[in-house]
């Protein structure tokens, strides 16, 4: 009786702590997803070192594992983030720094609670994103500790590095040099059951520094849900790469350009009832291409502009290339003529303005009558025509040979 107690007492505690374990690899992840997930959050640009990266859409100042708080769970230490995006660049790939982007996501597949290495005092606790490059193998990574830049960690007081809000306990950054100088640095993770595990420093530690145990978190407060790296998709069991292959990370990119659907501004500035873009660019390719079996028409320049042009004189072109204002005499004309075309041609007759008729001209002031009189007289003797006078000096000559004759006769 007393041993069927105990073995119903035994499956029942076990049907307890089965229950209570939380689901392994029931998620199934892709690079896909994440362009799709993350694309209304940041944009995806590609970069010389890292290929195709997300560059998350925040405020200037903004660090990876500052918005957010440290919950210790049964994968380790876990990153927690308020970021409305925050559960999948803080569980798959890591962040690096690319300029001009700032702090940008380079995409993986394998699932961790927090990718980052650790450095830690006895009153400071500091972290930092691990590398791009940074490889464990299927039972773990216990070698040696990855050392980054001291402008990419973060610190707080040990006293409050569990359960409080990092961005409000944050050390100031200008203390990094100093704080790493005498710190120790560890970078471990471990691998149960197909998860990896963020072990970083000893519970024990921030015990001590906090002054009471450290209660493990449930996930459902953490808000993750572990993922096996076996179903995740990498295809190297032994070997884990914090990234995925480059390879894969293109074709998913331009997988996703190909997907992409017409932005809203460029549907919004398209005329109601216009054809597609991809309609659109055939019907010009098409029309392109009758145009170049007719004539080419040079880049910049309309068809009118140059279409076949009929032979013309050199004194047809001047014509037609000067404007009428500044159209040159006639070479025979004058020199009056020229005179006065040159001056016409330098000072041209002001516009006639919009409430003036410039068709009819203005009437002529009314002279006096005595003006009237002199002005016809000055008239009536400009239009009469000039008697024949014959030259006096021919008069006289002839008067001359007269007399001559006549004394020439009278001595015969």
């Amino acid at each position: 009786m007393r041993k069927g107690v105990f073995v119903a007492i035994l499956f029942v505690g076990l049907m307890l702590l089965a229950s209570a374990r939380p689901a392994e690899g029931s998620v199934h992840v892709s690079l896909s997803f994440f362009h799709e997930t993350l694309a209304p959050h940041g944009r995806w640009v590609v970069t010389t070192s890292y290929g195709e990266v997300w560059a998350p859409a925040v405020a200037a100042g903004w660090e990876p594992y500052v918005n957010g708080e440290w919950l210790y769970t049964d994968y380790g230490w876990s990153w927690v983030s308020d970021d409305p995006w925050g559960d999948i660049p803080f569980h798959y790939g890591t962040w690096t720094w690319v300029d001009p982007y700032g702090w940008v996501w380079v995409p993986g597949l394998v699932w961790a609670p927090a990718w980052v290495t650790w450095a830690y005092t006895d009153d400071c606790i500091g972290w930092a994103p691990v590398p791009p490059t940074f490889v464990l193998s299927a039972g773990g990574y216990f070698g040696r500790p990855i050392v980054l830049a001291q402008t990419r960690y973060v610190f707080v007081p040990a006293r409050s590095f569990v359960g409080t809000r990092i961005e409000t306990v944050r050390l100031s950054p200008r203390r990094n040099a100093e704080l790493l100088g005498h710190a120790t640095t560890v970078t471990r993770y471990g691998v149960s059951r197909g998860v990896v595990r963020n072990l970083g420093p000893a519970p024990e530690r921030i015990q001590r520094a906090v002054g009471h145990r450290v209660e493990r978190a449930p996930l459902e407060r953490a808000r993750m849900q572990p993922v096996k790296f076996t179903e995740s998709g990498a295809r190297a069991p032994r070997r884990l790469p914090v990234v995925a292959p480059a390879r894969e990370r293109e074709h998913t990119a331009r997988a996703a350009k190909l997907a992409r659907p017409e932005t809203s501004k460029a549907a919004a500035k398209r005329k109601p009832g216009a054809a597609p873009l991809e309609k659109r660019a055939a019907a010009d390719h098409r029309s392109a291409a009758a145009t170049a079996s007719t004539h080419v028409v040079p880049h910049g320049k309309n068809r009118q502009e140059n279409a076949p042009r009929q032979p013309q004189t050199r004194a047809a072109q001047r014509e037609k290339a000067a404007p009428k204002s500044e159209k040159r005499p006639a070479p025979h004309a004058t020199a009056p003529e020229r005179v006065a075309a040159n001056v016409t041609r330098h000072n041209p007759p002001a516009p006639a303005r919009e409430h003036e008729v410039s068709a009819r001209p203005a009437p002529a002031p009314k002279a006096k009558p005595e003006a009237r009189q002199g002005a016809s007289r000055a008239q009536g003797q400009a239009h009469r025509p000039t008697p024949h006078r014959p030259d006096s000096k021919q008069t006289m000559n002839k008067k001359q040979a007269e007399e001559k004759r006549g004394n020439q006769g009278g001595s015969s």
